[in-house]
């Protein structure tokens, strides 16, 4: 993992002038470091692209992240981001 900090990340993840692997990057070292609530934040995030939104929410399908996933799909998201957190609060769920 690099030396960002979690606000750093987030604001390259939040940084359109960035290339996109820069900010794929950012958002797997959020993952990594298991910063749960980062991950959800960039969910819930409209400004930004939805490849992005769903890179974060794919990332909060873990044991770990399961409470995070699980207040989004509660608090709804918008289209089809809803269905793929609850799939993934399931999946989660069965592990």
């Amino acid at each position: 993992m690099s030396s960002r900090t979690p606000a750093e990340c987030i604001d390259l993840a939040l940084d359109e002038g960035a290339d996109e692997e820069r900010r794929a990057d950012a958002i797997r070292e959020l993952k990594t470091a298991n910063e749960c609530d980062e991950l959800a934040a960039l969910v819930r995030e409209e400004d930004i692209d939805e490849r992005y939104r769903r890179q974060a929410l794919e990332s909060l399908a873990t044991p770990q992240c399961d409470s995070a996933l699980r207040h989004l799909v509660d608090d709804g998201l918008e289209g089809s981001l809803q269905g793929d957190a609850e799939e993934l609060l399931a999946s989660v769920e069965d592990d």
